[in-house]
């Protein structure tokens, strides 16, 4: 059962719009049974030929033609032409509706995702001679265990090649930040009508991202990885009542939390199959006691364990990484060979799971779109 079912099942109206799944089922990253309504990521308009010029990749898939969503550049010229737009208009539309029942809406913003494209007005904040680049540091590849090197070879490595070889790594970021900006336009219109709206003073928001994202740091870009910057999102709770404005918390938690804590938010029952905790008390009380720290899996038997001091990696092939990050934030000098953290590891090593559930079917199945 998805979290929009489970809504439905206890009364709520469950409509919304974008990208919010991502498997493939129904076409367009959907699923139908987990909305009344829904209105699907509509597709992105492209230009003619690449924007960066870049035809070719670079050191994979045989240097073959690169794909159309490898590109970056100003485009469209109107806003009102992206699929983010229209996602939001649409979310805009149902706030200025009238509903007599409970609402739960969820609005996918695709952007920052590649083709990394967004209108001019967007990169004027991003002038290239003032951009501020990943810190990167040579040789940050040589303390990297079998298991991560094998994770780097495996995630694309050729798209990073790429880029660097044609010497565009600076277009590339400006282009990301820009689309970062223009998903921030997009979540600030649908937050003013909502402040406009009939339901500002009783609705809950959470906004985070599905993952976080390399910009060469590690010779990587995209995800496919364990470490911090793939990993590392945003989340906000807006929840009138509980949460006090402008509040930080801290704390290492990750995505099993959103289940069981907009459960308690609204008062539903509690799913006993959770894994994850709400994290209501760090709502209350940014400085609450928590005692777990924040899971993440990247392919079968390949996991994370943060916590708030360290990152700890274990591989399928049995291969550790360890970070501080009290002294090394950029996680450029892997401990896990040093006999002086072993207990750290050991402790860490206690939260990774038993047992693995399978992959879901419909993940291998080629993506259909209307």
């Amino acid at each position: 059962m998805t979290i929009p079912q489970h809504f439905m099942k206890n009364g709520y109206w469950v409509e919304g719009a974008g990208k919010v799944f991502h498997h493939h089922y129904n076409n367009a990253f959907h699923d139908d049974a987990s909305f009344h309504r829904f209105f699907k990521l509509r597709e992105d308009p492209y230009p003619e030929t690449h924007l960066n010029g870049i035809t070719n990749w670079v050191g994979g898939r045989g240097n073959g033609p690169t794909s159309k969503p490898f590109d970056w550049g100003s485009w469209p010229e109107d806003e009102k032409l992206t699929p983010d737009f229209q996602t939001v208009d649409y979310a805009i539309q149902f706030l200025q509706e009238e509903h007599s029942r409970p609402f739960f809406f969820a609005a996918g913003i695709f952007r920052p995702h590649s083709p990394w494209f967004a209108p001019a007005d967007f990169f004027g904040s991003y002038p290239l001679d003032d951009l501020v680049m990943p810190e990167i540091m040579d040789g940050d590849l040589d303390d990297l265990p079998s298991g991560g090197i094998q994770m780097l070879r495996d995630g694309k490595p050729f798209l990073y090649e790429t880029i660097v070889a044609n010497g565009q790594l600076g277009e590339a970021i400006q282009a990301y930040q820009a689309c970062a900006t223009f998903a921030d336009s997009q979540i600030g219109r649908l937050l003013y009508a909502l402040e406009n709206s009939l339901y500002r003073e009783n609705t809950i928001i959470v906004l985070w991202s599905d993952h976080g994202f390399h910009l060469g740091e590690k010779d990587h870009i995209e995800k496919f990885a364990l470490w911090e910057k793939t990993n590392h999102i945003p989340l906000v709770v807006v929840a009138p009542g509980v949460a006090r404005p402008g509040s930080r918390c801290d704390r290492p938690i990750d995505l099993t939390a959103l289940y069981p804590t907009l459960l308690e938010l609204c008062g539903l029952p509690a799913d006993g199959q959770c894994d994850g905790q709400s994290v209501v008390p760090l709502l209350r009380d940014p400085a609450a006691k928590w005692d777990r720290p924040a899971l993440m899996t990247y392919m079968r038997g390949n996991h994370a364990v943060r916590s708030d001091r360290w990152r700890y990696i274990r591989y399928a092939d049995g291969s550790e990484e360890l970070y501080d990050h009290d002294a090394d934030p950029h996680e450029w000098v892997n401990l896990a060979r040093d006999g002086r953290f072993e207990d750290v590891m050991k402790e860490h090593r206690r939260w990774l799971p038993n047992t693995e559930a399978d992959r879901v079917a419909d993940l291998k199945k080629p993506r259909k779109r209307k």
